[in-house]
C-alpha cells in the first residue's frame, strides 16, 4: 500500500468534512451526536451467532416494495434452522412461520416478512457496490483521484452501514420467515442504528462533494467508468441516497406486520410493537436533523448568505414519511 493510500484510509476514520467550505453548509449537529433517549433502552438478549458467512446478494427485486407484497415473494435464501428462535420473554421457540403446506399461498404477514428480507438483500448488494465499486477503487488507485477530505465527505460512514446491514441480513435469513423473530432482529440492534444519523447529517456534504467532483473532467470520467463497469442504470448519487431512504422505511414495513398480526396481545405482539417504536424513533430523530438543517439554510439565506449544499440535498420530500406526520 502506498503512502497516499494509507493517508486516505486513515482519513476515512475521521468525521466527514465539507467538500468545499465556500459552498457546503455546515450540517447542524448536537455535541457528540447523542443517541436519542428511546434508543438507550436495554436491548434484549444477544442474537444467536449463525456461524455462517453472508451469501452473495440475490437478484434485484423490481418495484418499490408495495407491489411485491401484492404479488407474493419467495425467499430463495432461507437458511433458518428448523428449531426456530427462542423467545426473549417466554423462553420457548417461535413458531416457524415459513413452514406451510405445499401449494398454499403465503399470508399477508409472510409476504411482508419476505419483503423485509429480500429488500434488505438488495440493499446490501447496493451498499457493496458503493464500497467496492467506487470507494475501494478510489483507495486502491496508484495516483490519488480525490483529496482525502473529498472522499470523507462523499462517502461518510458508508462502510459502517454496509457492515451493519450485512450482519442484519444474516440475522434476518435465520428467522425462518417468523415475524416475531424479525422484530427481535431490530430490537436487539436498536442502538446500532444511530450510525444512520451520522450518515444523514453528512448527506448534504456528500451531495456537495459529488457536485464538485462532477465538475472535474478526470473525476467525472472515473465515476462514469465505474458505473459502466457495474452496469448500473443509475449514477453514484442515486446509490448514496439509498441509506437515507432505507432507514426511513423499516418502521413502515414493521407496521404492516403489526396491522395484520393474528393476536394483538401477548409477548410476541409486544416484541413487534417494540421494534416499531425503535425504528420510528430513529426515523423521527433523522427527520429532526432534517428540520434543523433546513432551518439553518433559511437562517443563512435570511442573513444574506448562500445555501451551500445543492437544492434537494436534504430537501423536502427526501426524509418525510406520512406515518411520521409533521414532526
Amino acid at each position: 500500500m502506498t503512502e497516499s493510500q494509507t493517508r486516505l484510509r486513515v482519513s476515512l476514520t475521521s468525521p466527514p468534512l465539507p467538500a468545499d467550505s465556500s459552498r457546503a453548509l455546515p450540517v447542524p449537529r448536537d455535541a457528540g451526536m447523542p443517541v436519542p433517549a428511546c434508543l438507550q433502552r436495554p436491548a434484549l438478549s444477544p442474537m444467536p451467532d449463525t456461524g455462517r458467512a453472508m451469501e452473495g446478494p440475490g437478484e434485484e427485486l423490481a418495484g418499490d416494495g408495495a407491489e411485491l407484497w401484492a404479488g407474493g415473494l419467495h425467499n430463495s435464501n432461507n437458511n433458518a434452522s428448523p428449531g426456530g428462535w427462542l423467545s426473549p420473554h417466554s423462553g420457548h421457540p417461535f413458531a416457524p412461520f415459513g413452514a406451510r403446506a405445499p401449494g398454499t399461498e403465503p399470508s399477508y404477514v409472510e409476504r411482508v416478512v419476505l419483503e423485509i428480507v429480500e429488500s434488505e438483500r438488495t440493499y446490501v448488494r447496493d451498499l457493496r457496490s458503493i464500497v467496492e465499486g467506487y470507494l475501494g477503487k478510489i483507495i486502491d488507485a496508484e495516483k490519488p483521484l480525490l483529496r482525502p477530505e473529498q472522499v470523507s465527505a462523499l462517502f461518510g460512514n458508508i462502510e459502517d452501514i454496509y457492515e451493519l446491514s450485512s450482519n442484519l441480513l444474516q440475522n434476518l435469513d435465520s428467522c425462518d420467515n417468523d415475524p416475531v423473530a424479525v422484530a427481535v432482529c431490530f430490537v436487539t440492534r436498536s442502538q446500532e442504528f444511530d450510525i444512520y444519523t451520522q450518515y444523514c447529517n453528512n448527506y448534504p456534504n456528500s451531495v456537495a462533494a459529488l457536485t464538485e467532483c462532477m465538475r472535474n473532467k478526470q473525476q467525472a470520467k472515473f465515476f462514469r467508468e465505474c458505473q459502466e463497469q457495474m452496469r448500473h442504470a443509475l449514477p453514484l448519487g442515486a446509490y448514496l441516497l439509498k441509506p437515507v431512504q432505507r432507514i426511513l422505511k423499516y418502521h413502515l414495513l414493521l407496521q404492516e406486520i403489526a396491522k395484520h398480526f393474528e393476536h394483538k396481545t401477548g409477548d410476541d405482539y409486544e416484541v413487534v410493537v417494540e421494534a416499531i417504536d425503535t425504528m420510528t424513533c430513529v426515523a423521527w430523530y433523522i427527520n429532526d436533523m432534517k428540520r434543523k438543517h433546513e432551518h439553518a439554510i433559511r437562517q443563512q439565506v435570511r442573513n444574506g448568505g448562500t445555501p451551500g449544499s445543492p437544492q434537494g440535498a436534504l430537501g423536502v420530500g427526501h426524509l418525510t414519511h406520512p406515518s411520521l406526520g409533521a414532526l
